[in-house]
């Protein structure tokens, strides 16, 4: 079963299915985490906010109804994260702590980071589903050639397979890619 955050993973989660409760978790608590570091946050503390940020999902989704037209899940996610980082920044010091005071480069900083973020973990999940798309000799044969940078010759003769073989792997898992990121980022 191919992983996504799509609607069907959202109302599966919504239904209280436990196994889209750990798909979900095992793929959103890096993104979760790297918020965290992006606000200095202890490594207590990021594993606190994983932990209240996923608490607050799992509230939430008996009533949480997935409206695109009210904006983009990965929104919704990171309001949630900040919101969370706030109230671990203020406990830590005691008092209100505004994300950013009116710091208009910290603010760029930061939001730089999230698309970052949110870009690699998009494409985490896009090379995931891609495995569940291909054959396992093509999806090696695009990790060595496409990412990994290996020459096709040492490609093919690692798998055992034509140069050929090689280039039509890395081109049909390029275009299944962008089909993934493309219908992962309409519904996201």
């Amino acid at each position: 079963m191919a992983f996504t955050t799509r609607k069907s993973l959202l109302a599966k989660i919504k239904e209280g299915d436990e196994i889209s409760w750990d798909e979900f978790y095992t793929a959103y608590r890096p993104l979760i985490l790297l918020r965290g570091q992006d606000f200095d946050l202890k490594p207590t503390e990021k594993e606190d906010l994983v932990q209240i940020v996923m608490s607050e999902i799992f509230k939430g989704s008996r009533e949480f109804l997935y409206d695109r037209s009210k904006g983009r899940f990965r929104d919704y996610i990171k309001k949630i994260i900040n919101n969370q980082i706030a109230r671990i920044l203020r406990k830590r010091n005691n008092q209100e702590v505004p994300i950013c005071d009116n710091d208009f480069s910290q603010i760029n900083v930061l939001e730089q980071a999230w698309s970052e973020e949110w870009r690699a973990h998009l494409m985490k999940m896009a090379m995931t589903e891609l495995k569940n798309y291909v054959e396992p000799a093509t999806y090696q044969a695009f990790i060595l050639y496409g990412v990994h940078r290996k020459t096709s010759a040492e490609a093919a003769k690692f798998l055992d397979i034509s140069v050929n073989a090689v280039y039509i792997a890395k081109n049909r898992c390029v275009e299944l890619l962008k089909k993934i990121i493309s219908d992962l980022e309409a519904e996201l």
